[in-house]
């Protein structure tokens, strides 16, 4: 049976340091198996919704890929020298039955968060039905509920006074930062992996901003419009101007990004957010702008 290691927060501060490090060795390994997993269901997911910038090797967004087998990561991170232990408690592998040590994270897609220290913290998984979820469970370094991805790779812009865009899926954030750093830098894409924005993250995201401004998109369906509503009175505790923008049906953000023309039509669509007043009566009142939108040509139809 193998080694018995309790997952609880009371942890040293250098066993911290190790299991923060632990998680970026095993971004960087994620990483490496999408960039080589050509032909198979992340790469297909990624090109189908737009995201191909995302798998080159420079690309900002270090989306990675936890590939289908037994035990690679946990061999590979034991190779460079962390012990089960450490990777136990980061969420990063288990025990099989039998005391055999096994991968915690298999077929997804995968992305890092990071707590306000920008420290690596866990991740968040996409499987290929395209469902989100936080893979790593709450540790001596993780709270789902502190930590947000897509910090790291846009602090440049949350730093230079860009305007935080909160969605539900870290496509439309990647498609919001591509937009950005194609035109005037004026966005950020905040993907909140259909959760609630909590008070911790939305403090921790007005720690990193340098502007009182953000929108919150609101989809279309009940359960996110609420969700919506949730984040937005979260958010008002530190941003002075919040902003509500309706999600058209069937949206696809990243679809836009294909030509000049959609880029603009993005952008303009982007300038439409308008000021939330009275918090549930405004999220009720911008489902008008749905129908609007396409009377008004601004963005006709996603998708």
């Amino acid at each position: 049976m193998g080694e018995v290691v309790d997952p609880g927060f009371e942890v040293p501060q250098e066993e911290r340091q190790r299991m923060h490090a632990a998680i970026e060795e095993a971004g960087r390994f994620f990483r490496a198996e999408l960039l080589r997993a050509t032909g198979t269901w992340p790469v297909a997911f990624l090109k189908e919704r737009g995201m191909d910038r995302v798998l080159a090797p420079g690309a900002s967004w270090k989306v990675g890929y936890a590939p289908d087998t037994y035990s690679r990561l946990t061999d590979y991170l034991q190779k460079r020298g962390f012990g089960f232990p450490t990777l136990v408690r980061a969420g990063l592998m288990g025990w099989t039955d039998d005391g055999a040590p096994i991968d915690q994270h298999r077929d997804h897609l995968m992305l890092l968060s990071r707590d306000q220290g920008l420290n690596p913290v866990g991740f968040v998984g996409i499987n290929r039905d395209g469902q989100l979820r936080s893979l790593t469970p709450a540790n001596a370094v993780h709270r789902p509920s502190n930590a947000l991805v897509g910090l790291q790779e846009q602090i440049d812009l949350l730093h230079n006074g860009a305007t935080p865009v909160i969605v539900d899926h870290p496509v439309d954030a990647m498609a919001i930062e591509q937009l950005s750093r194609s035109t005037e830098k004026e966005y950020v894409g905040i993907p909140l992996c259909e959760s609630a924005m909590s008070t911790a993250q939305a403090r921790l995201l007005r720690r990193l901003s340098e502007t009182d401004r953000v929108i919150v998109m609101v989809p279309t369906d009940k359960e996110s419009r609420e969700r919506a509503i949730g984040s937005a009175l979260d958010l008002a505790f530190f941003f002075d101007r919040i902003r509500v923008l309706a999600l058209p049906p069937d949206h696809g953000l990243a679809g836009q990004l294909h030509t000049p023309a959609g880029l603009q039509q993005l952008r303009a669509y982007l300038s439409l957010a308008k000021p939330l007043v009275g918090h549930r009566n405004g999220f009720n009142d911008i489902g008008t702008q749905h129908t609007s939108l396409g009377v008004e040509g601004v963005c006709p139809r996603f998708g």
